[in-house]
């Protein structure tokens, strides 16, 4: 039996080869509760070899990296691009509420529209990761894609703000959270190489969806009216999403109702706490530019052209880009390694460019460098999560992470729009931006204290 011990200050013992090649991270968790290395952890030894066993007994015709596979990442991009994309372009709306249709009521008040949406968006990842053990993804994404759509053409009906939060916000997100999450987790069941790349791929759709969604819905508002842009929009949603259910086929056969709702086992162990730590403060922040800069160019820079709806498009196009990038440099040099570097760009598009320069070319500069890193903050967190512990339950796991964003989200978005009617006047965003930036700062601080402790205790050889 192998002891695993800390060395003495005294003594410096090289590594043997043997130990190395055995050793993986999460050993650390069973060698704290065991006293012995486990082999069977789900994760990615120190020379870089893959120990985790992913294949959950699969009887399909279809293996892992397979063209299918990359089918099923391509439908998950499409469900990505119909439901975050569609969240990513609330701000046209936002812009058009607080402007025109709302323009007497505060800022807070109408924003509960798109907080309501984000927050029911993510808060259902733990229902979702719970039946989607219990019954068929493909049935499960079929039924919400039909009820998201619905939602929207409900609100098209919808003249006062507490009937919007009703449809466009709960009723919207509760439904895409199915589609959404199964879209994207789905597709890590049947990658096992690149899931980096897989990652970029489906959130790709939220970028590629954010942009023409966003000119779509500009398009149809002042053409046709608010209402039939909803009524459109609904109705694309139920195509797409019922279409492509088919291919949102988890890799394992749907089992009965699980003995426990929420595995503790889990939620207690220290990996998942720093990564549900530095999610909630990192992608609380995540939606502020979508929401605030349409409006800060009308308030503050006064441009009333189409400069609000074209920065939400910068933030998604360059957010294609980023997550391409964060991707690759994943699978290259580990999720955690990038999720420090793009969160601290993230931050530094807030602090560094976005509060100090009022101007039109730096809020444009601002935008771009956010959708580069900020749009591929969610996609690392997923990444790292499905090397820390495998990708047999991820959906239920990153139920979890998307519960923490789901508080983090309506906590950050209401009280930015608070300090804006208040301590701004509606018009003075200084201290809104301070607080998206110092958010994300407290993210990167946790992220690394978490890259030194898994660093720290790598070192303590067998």
């Amino acid at each position: 039996m192998n002891i695993h011990r800390r060395p003495s200050a005294s003594v410096e013992r090289a590594p043997s080869t043997k130990s190395l090649e055995s050793l993986t991270l999460g050993c650390d968790a069973c060698s704290e509760k065991l006293g012995k290395l486990c082999n069977k952890c789900p994760m990615k030894n120190i020379n870089g070899k893959d120990t985790d066993d992913d294949d959950d007994g699969y009887a399909g015709p279809y293996a892992q990296d397979s063209w299918f596979a990359w089918m099923v990442v391509l439908a998950g991009c499409i469900q990505a691009m119909i439901t975050l994309g569609a969240s990513r372009a609330h701000g046209v709306y936002q812009e058009y509420y607080v402007i025109s249709e709302f323009a007497a009521e505060k800022t807070a008040t109408i924003s509960w529209i798109g907080s309501a949406q984000n927050t029911t968006l993510n808060l259902c990842g733990v229902a979702v990761g719970i039946l989607s053990q219990m019954y068929d993804t493909r049935i499960l994404c079929a039924v919400a894609s039909c009820l998201m759509g619905t939602a929207f053409i409900l609100a098209s009906f919808s003249t006062q703000i507490w009937q919007l939060v009703l449809t466009q916000g709960i009723m919207y997100g509760s439904a895409a959270s199915f589609p959404y999450i199964l879209g994207v987790t789905v597709p890590l069941q049947w990658i096992k190489r690149r899931r980096g790349l897989a990652l970029a791929v489906v959130y790709l759709g939220s970028g590629l969806g954010g942009m023409w969604i966003s000119l779509l819905t500009r398009t149809c508002i002042e053409t046709m009216g608010r209402q039939w842009s909803n009524r459109i929009l609904g109705c694309i949603m139920i195509v797409l999403g019922v279409g492509l259910s088919p291919l949102i086929i988890a890799r394992r056969a749907a089992k009965q109702r699980p003995g426990k709702l929420i595995d503790f086992s889990v939620v207690t162990e220290w990996r998942f706490m720093f990564i549900a730590a530095a999610g909630f403060f990192a992608m609380g922040p995540n939606t502020i530019p979508y929401l605030l800069m349409p409006t800060y160019v009308a308030d503050v820079l006064k441009e009333h052209s189409n400069l609000g709806s074209s920065l939400v498009t910068i933030i998604n196009v360059s957010g294609i880009f980023g997550r391409f990038l964060a991707g690759m440099l994943a699978d290259r040099f580990g999720p955690v390694n990038i999720l420090i570097i793009w969160v601290f760009l993230a931050a530094f598009s807030q602090l560094g460019i976005w509060l100090p320069f009022t101007s039109v070319p730096a809020v444009i500069a601002s935008a771009a460098l956010f959708g580069v890193a900020g749009a591929a903050i969610v996609g690392m967190l997923l990444n790292a999560l499905s090397q820390l512990f495998g990708v047999s339950r991820i959906t239920y796991i990153s139920g979890l992470i998307y519960m923490t964003y789901s508080i983090s989200s309506l906590i950050v978005a209401q009280t930015t729009s608070l300090m804006l009617d208040t301590v701004g006047h509606g018009t003075d965003y200084t201290w809104p931006i301070v607080y998206t930036g110092m958010l994300l700062m407290v993210a990167f601080v946790i992220l690394i204290v978490f890259k030194f402790k898994i660093s720290r205790q790598l070192t303590y050889i067998v």
